[in-house]
Formats: C-alpha cells, sequence, structure tokens
C-alpha cells in the first residue's frame, strides 16, 4: 500500500470508529427516551433524501475538483454536527422531542456530507492503485472498514451504558476532526478548474453536460442499471432488519444493548471473512454471477434462522453467517461497478449508483419502521418475511439474461495510476 492510500486507509479507520459510537449512541438512545421505531425510521429516512437529491451532482463534482478537499470538508462538517449534538444532550435543556428533531437535522447534513464524500472516495480509489491490485485494495479497506465497525460495535454498547450518550457523540467528533487531519497529508494531482476560466453560465451547463453523459453511461451500458437496481434492491430489505435490530435485542432475545453491539460486531466480522473469501472463490466458481446469486441465498437462509432465534448465541452466529455472505456479494459488485466505469465518468457513474441505492434505504427504513409500530415490533415475523423475500428477488435475478450478462462481464478499462 502506497503513502496515499495509507493516510486514505488510516483517515478511515479513525472515523468508522467514530461512526459506530454516534449510530449506538442515536439508536439506544431514541428507543430509550422515545421507545418509537417510526421516530428512528424518520431519522434513517431524513439521512439518506441527501444522497438521492445531490449524489448525481456530488459525482460531477468528484470528477471536476479535488478529491482531497472533498473529503476532508465533509470530515470537518460532520465533525462539527455531531459535536454540536454531544453539547445539545450534555446541556440537558431540551425536551425528548427537540433532541429527535435536532438528530433528525444531524442526519441531513450528515447525509449530505456523504452523497459527496462516498463517489469522491470511490472514484479515487482506483487511482491510486495498478488495476490488477484493485480488488486486493478493496479487500483490504472493506475488511478494514468491517474491522473497525467490529471493535466499535463490540465496545460501543456497552460503552453506552457505562458512558452514555453524550460522550460517545463526543468521541464521533474527535474522530471526524482525526480523520481530516490524516487526509490533509494525501498528495493529488491539481485539477484544471475550468469553473472559473469559463464562468457562472457556461459552467452551469458543463454541469448539465457531464450529469447527462454520466447518465447515458449507467443507463447505455448492457445491463449496468438493472444490476444498480437488483443491489439496491437488496438494500430496502437490509434497511428494516437494521433499523428494528435494537428491539430485536431488546425484546425478542431479551439482551442488554451490549448485546446489540455483540450482533452489529459479528456481521460486521463475518463481512471481513468474505471480503478475503471473495477473491478466492471467484477462482473457484468461475462465473460471477453464480457467486453473488448463491451468497445471497445463503445470506437469506441466515437470516430466515436469525428470526427464528430465541437464543443469543446462536443469533450471533447466524448474523456472523450472514455477513460472510454479504462481504463476497458486496465486493464483487463493487469491484464490477468501479472497473466497469471509464475513470474520466467514474465519480459521476458512481454518484448515480449511489443514487439509486440511496432511494430504495428510506422507503425501506419506512415500509421497516410503519410495519414495526403496527405489529408492535414483531421482529421474528418481520425478519422472517424479509429473508424468504431476498431469496425470491434473487431466483428472479437469476432469469434475467441481460444482468447475468453484466454481472460476468470482465471489463478492460485502462486506470489511470498514481503510485
Amino acid at each position: 500500500m502506497n503513502k496515499n492510500l495509507f493516510l486514505l486507509w488510516q483517515g478511515q479507520v479513525i472515523s468508522q470508529l467514530g461512526m459506530q459510537a454516534y449510530t449506538i449512541a442515536m439508536m439506544f438512545w431514541i428507543m430509550e427516551s422515545s421507545g418509537s421505531s417510526a421516530a428512528m425510521s424518520v431519522i434513517f429516512a431524513l439521512s439518506t433524501l441527501p444522497q438521492i437529491i445531490l449524489g448525481p451532482i456530488a459525482g460531477v463534482i468528484a470528477d471536476r475538483h479535488s478529491n482531497r478537499r472533498i473529503i476532508i470538508w465533509c470530515d470537518l462538517i460532520r465533525g462539527s454536527t455531531v459535536l454540536f449534538m454531544s453539547a445539545v444532550l450534555f446541556s440537558d435543556l431540551f425536551s425528548t422531542a427537540q433532541v429527535v428533531i435536532f438528530f433528525a437535522v444531524t442526519a441531513c447534513i450528515n447525509g449530505g456530507c456523504k452523497a459527496f464524500f462516498q463517489p469522491a472516495i470511490d472514484a479515487w480509489i482506483p487511482d491510486l492503485t495498478a488495476r490488477e491490485k484493485l480488488p486486493q485494495v478493496m479487500a483490504t479497506f472493506g475488511s478494514t472498514t468491517q474491522a473497525t465497525m467490529v471493535l466499535g460495535q463490540a465496545s460501543g454498547g456497552m460503552l453506552f451504558t457505562i458512558l452514555g450518550a453524550p460522550i460517545l457523540l463526543l468521541i464521533d467528533a474527535i474522530s471526524y476532526f482525526l480523520s481530516a487531519f490524516s487526509e490533509f497529508f494525501i498528495k493529488q494531482e491539481a485539477k484544471n478548474d475550468v469553473d472559473k476560466a469559463i464562468g457562472l453560465k457556461a459552467s452551469v451547463t458543463n454541469y448539465k453536460d457531464d450529469l447527462l453523459t454520466g447518465w447515458q453511461y449507467l443507463s447505455g451500458t448492457s445491463g449496468m442499471l438493472p444490476a444498480a437496481l437488483f443491489f439496491a434492491s437488496i438494500n430496502f430489505f437490509l434497511a428494516p432488519l437494521m433499523l428494528l435490530l435494537p428491539f430485536y435485542v431488546a425484546e425478542q432475545i431479551s439482551a442488554g444493548a451490549e448485546w446489540y453491539g455483540f450482533l452489529l460486531a459479528s456481521l460486521a466480522m463475518g463481512s471481513i471473512i468474505g471480503y478475503f473469501l471473495s477473491n478466492y472463490l471467484k477462482l473457484i466458481i468461475k462465473k460471477r454471477s453464480a457467486l453473488m446469486l448463491f451468497t445471497l441465498h445463503c445470506c437469506a437462509f441466515s437470516l430466515l434462522i436469525f428470526s427464528l432465534s430465541n437464543n443469543v448465541y446462536f443469533s450471533l452466529i447466524s448474523f456472523f453467517t450472514a455477513g460472510i455472505c454479504l462481504g463476497v456479494f458486496n465486493l464483487q459488485g463493487i469491484t464490477l461497478f468501479q472497473t466497469a466505469s471509464k475513470p474520466a465518468i467514474r465519480a459521476r457513474v458512481l454518484g448515480f449508483i449511489m443514487t439509486v441505492s440511496a432511494i430504495f434505504l428510506p422507503l425501506g427504513s419506512l415500509a421497516g419502521g410503519l410495519w414495526g409500530e403496527l405489529t408492535s415490533e414483531d421482529t421474528s415475523t418481520i425478519f422472517s418475511i424479509l429473508a424468504v423475500c431476498i431469496s425470491g428477488l434473487t431466483i428472479g435475478i437469476s432469469l434475467s439474461r441481460k444482468i447475468i450478462k453484466f454481472l460476468d462481464s470482465e471489463p478492460e478499462i485502462t486506470l489511470d495510476t498514481h503510485l
């Protein structure tokens, strides 16, 4: 791993640790203070709404401007908003309803930052490494992210019990500032600021043209858009599961907040193993489509077992297995979309894909929140139906020749390399 990749990786490790602290602090504070899954679903929906609106624009900006500056500013803004939330909870001056509103505003701001952050990162990594090393680099980044999730989630539940939400949010804010500091030392070749040279009106026209180019590439590449919709639909079914997981822990398996962290950690640990198994399994199962669809069926089966469990250890094992399957599936998909996009327009194509995916997340969260309210958080029934839906979707996708052909493609795209 070269210096630039190392600094980028280091920043991501730090911010991911803090992010887990924020997620656990927010979810359990809302659950304990309001007891409403609907409130959580609205906040999760608001966190993804900016990605839907800003995703394509963010991709164009990442193609035209410094990736380094984008990710630094995003981390600084996220750190500042979470620091504000920490101060709100420390002050104890606001009602539960007001704090929930503050969490919702923070979710919108952080979602907007992610809309710009993710395309900049995903489009930049292939430019920082050689093509033949990209799967290994993505596996390293992905597995490290999951490893920090393991550490953050495994300890987050206990820290929430010991330290409380305000201190966990303070830790998250500090992590974003440290991440921005690390990213400051990454070197990137300057991009020509054509916006200043041609004026505002012409610049707006160019942005429109760039947006259209990204969309035309995504929709014009056979099977690429349907495959993106397929990935997004998986998010739709996973969103209610993640939203209602605190209720599963508290009510179905009768465990404390620490077990919420343990379950998330087991999912993340499974994903780490899945990332590293992914390339090895690809050598055995030659067709990417067969590998991805098989692992999705296995994931659905694991989630079905998870939904029926009343034992914490049985739940831990089944969630861990689901994580392995999702790790294999996700790594194959991420590297395919990266290599199937031309370097000059990669960020805007990935921005559109993120937007497509983000559309399904708030829908899934809202559906899960409403479903939970109507069934008094009957997680066993809800999770069982979600598992069956994932398996059924996978069967349906296997019948689409266009998607299967795209999944099995091996794009010959020359990547810009700055080693």
